[in-house]
């Protein structure tokens, strides 16, 4: 009898283990950043200069420095980044527990960024001035950050005092709708919204270092959030094809990690579905975690793809100047931006 139970028990182990990570018992809700108050802002200032004392702020700069050829122009690009604000997340909740990263939405001021509430002095903050173009105005006013150097955190609009129009909504929509691969939908994401933002900020933000701008983890977490919306667009939680890091793309393939901050190993399985494992949060304006853990996982080699593999599309590997051959083109609703956006991170 005991000896039934024991192969019971580890029968419904293994079924367990199948099934893909545990379900998270509490989420996290990431809000979007035009709706915090100037409390938030001033509670989100006060996290992150305790971080940057620590040299937690110039640690993420160099660490994405030194990962950005292994996470940009290709399928790992999404897992890396979600992996890679969470962890900022989870630093940042070590001085303030109730700290999540807001998303921001580019497209509400696409028209006219530099006008965006969001860089108000009580956000992000506005331009650089002087001649070292030094963020003197936000939640980061004056930091002074040591990566690669000694300098002040820097802001340059693309264009002067403004800053060249984004992406429509209608657009980034047209992705989430139509694409029906996770490397296509990459593609056209990092080279549209995902460039823009960065070369409209301009200065840190221009960098490999661009993680020291907070700017970089409340657009990356919208950019988290575009690609949760696909994912429960078409029912495709995990869905990894085309090219990932280091050959074909695969969910069992490690997130490329630096050792000043470290994922322990993490793969990409391990973040493909919020709500599951470690990555216990979610979006405001987006679906929560799916009821049970989507069945496909647990790829032990090549494409895990759901039937969908366009790997061959996935030319991006050479296209590290932000050429997009994608669906976008030249159709961004202004003129602006033709996809040769992604320049640096």
């Amino acid at each position: 009898m005991k000896f039934s139970l024991s192969l019971a028990l580890v029968a419904l182990a293994a079924v367990g283990s199948a099934q893909g990570p545990q379900r998270c018992s509490g989420m996290r809700v990431r809000r979007n950043a035009a709706s915090l108050s100037p409390q938030d802002w001033q509670s989100i200032a006060n996290v992150l200069r305790q971080m940057n004392d620590d040299g937690a702020i110039s640690r993420f700069g160099a660490s994405h420095d030194r990962l950005f050829s292994r996470v940009h122009g290709n399928t790992c690009f999404f897992p890396f980044h979600r992996r890679y604000v969470l962890e900022f997340e989870n630093i940042a909740r070590r001085y303030d527990p109730n700290f999540t990263v807001p998303y921001w939405d580019a497209t509400e001021s696409f028209r006219n960024p530099a006008a965006d509430p969001v860089l108000s002095n009580n956000g992000l903050g506005g331009n650089g001035g002087s001649n070292d173009r030094c963020l003197g105005s936000g939640i980061q006013s004056n930091m002074q950050v040591t990566y690669p150097n000694n300098h002040c955190l820097r802001r340059s609009f693309n264009q002067g005092d403004s800053i060249g129009a984004w992406y429509a909504p209608e657009i980034i929509s047209s992705y989430i709708q139509s694409d029906t691969s996770l490397s296509t939908f990459r593609e056209n994401i990092e080279y549209s919204i995902h460039g823009a933002v960065h070369l409209g900020l301009g200065g840190e933000m221009d960098t490999g270092y661009a993680a020291q701008d907070f700017s970089f983890m409340v657009h990356h977490a919208n950019l988290d959030r575009l690609w949760w919306d696909w994912q429960n667009s078409h029912n495709s939680f995990l869905m990894y094809d085309g090219t990932g890091s280091n050959g074909p793309a695969s969910l069992s393939d490690l997130i490329p990690e630096d050792s000043s901050v470290p994922f322990n190993g993490a793969t990409v399985e391990s973040v493909m579905v919020l709500g599951y494992g470690n990555v216990c949060y979610t979006y405001d304006s987006s679906a929560g975690a799916p009821q049970s853990y989507p069945s496909g996982g647990s790829n032990n080699g090549g494409n895990n793809n759901g039937g969908n593999n366009n790997g061959g599309n996935n030319n991006s590997a050479n296209n590290a100047n932000g050429n997009n051959n994608g669906n976008n083109g030249n159709n961004n609703g202004n003129g602006n931006n033709n996809g040769n956006n992604n320049n640096r991170s």
